[in-house]
């Protein structure tokens, strides 16, 4: 049996991921700062390794005896500023790269579509510029780390890069949209913002990096997307599978966009950057997306979008009407 090395295990991604890895013969090392909650534990049979990959001596002993990396390991911000984001989305993908050069083994990194500038206008694809200048941090930072990865390729690293869009679904570790739902479900009714994006059922990216694993092609980028829908509409779904009226009220983003600075300074002081201008922006650029590369070459096919709201609410314990 092979051995795969998952960085970022812990994650919402990594416990979808590491059970199709187990499941489909490879022996699975996860790799993360520290192991999940019982309540979220690895799989049987999933080796944990405590460390970072900020630590090049750490990397290098839980890559020891691998025969290929799947990197996970990153930080979602919407902060103007967030240096550990930032060296985390940079610096690591940079460091893994390396190291699988090193190794002479295959590397499949998990960038994202933020990475790609998706102001651009149009269908966004694999070949939309990577963010730049003007960019919100996170995106800047995920570009960086991709361009790490395809400097290392260039250097003869056998590399895949999937970059998945919105990720949501089971089972729920509090991200953010996945909190939204949840809240709608049991009966907040609170404004939300106008505006849109393209959300993936995390088990679909799962199951697309598995594949690319082992027949993507090296050097190629797959856009791992799913169904285009408003935010409102997203969270009413969870409202009416819910057995409750859906949400009404999105207040437009125009509206929104004076205050966004002021959520984000409240935001700070309470912890959370649901409502700040990369926030509005994210959801202002709302993109179409085309997902035919890995639709012909690693066979993704996204499922309903009213399927992976219903099982997120079945996972959390909220009983579904349909």
């Amino acid at each position: 049996m092979k051995r795969v090395l998952v960085t970022g295990g812990g994650g919402h991604l990594g416990l979808n991921l590491l059970p199709r890895l187990a499941a489909a013969g490879w022996q699975v090392r996860a790799m993360g700062p520290h192991p999940p909650g019982s309540d979220a534990a690895p799989p049987v049979g999933v080796e944990w390794v405590t460390g970072s990959v900020l630590d090049p001596r750490q990397l290098h002993e839980a890559m020891e005896d691998c025969d290929a990396v799947v990197h996970l390991a990153a930080r979602v911000t919407l902060w103007r500023r967030d240096p550990a984001a930032w060296q985390l989305n940079t610096r690591g993908p940079a460091l893994v790269a390396a190291e699988a050069r090193r190794r002479g083994i295959r590397m499949v990194h998990c960038s994202s579509i933020h990475a790609l500038d998706c102001s651009t206008g149009g269908v966004i694809t694999e070949t939309t510029p990577l963010a730049g200048a003007g960019r919100p941090l996170y995106d800047r930072s995920k570009a960086v780390g991709q361009r790490a990865v395809l400097a290392e390729a260039a250097r003869g690293l056998d590399a895949v890069i999937c970059l998945p869009t919105g990720i949501i679904g089971p089972v729920d570790h509090g991200s953010r949209v996945n909190s939204l739902i949840l809240a709608a479900a049991r009966g907040r009714r609170t404004a939300t913002l106008a505006g849109g994006f393209d959300w993936v059922d995390v088990r679909d990216v799962a199951a697309g990096i598995a594949v690319a694993l082992d027949w993507g092609r090296s050097g190629r980028s797959y856009l791992l997307s799913g169904i285009r829908a408003q935010l409102v509409t997203v969270m009413s779904l969870g409202a009416v599978l819910a057995g409750r009226p859906p949400l009404r009220l999105a207040l437009p983003l125009e509206w929104a966009r004076p205050l966004a600075p002021l959520g984000e300074a409240v935001g700070s002081r309470l912890g959370t950057d649901v409502f700040t201008p990369a926030t509005l922006g994210a959801l202002a650029d709302n993109p179409a997306v085309s997902s035919r590369r890995a639709r012909e070459e690693l066979g993704l096919l996204p499922r309903p979008l009213a399927m992976t709201v219903r099982d997120l609410l079945n996972s959390a314990g909220i009983e579904t009407v349909a």
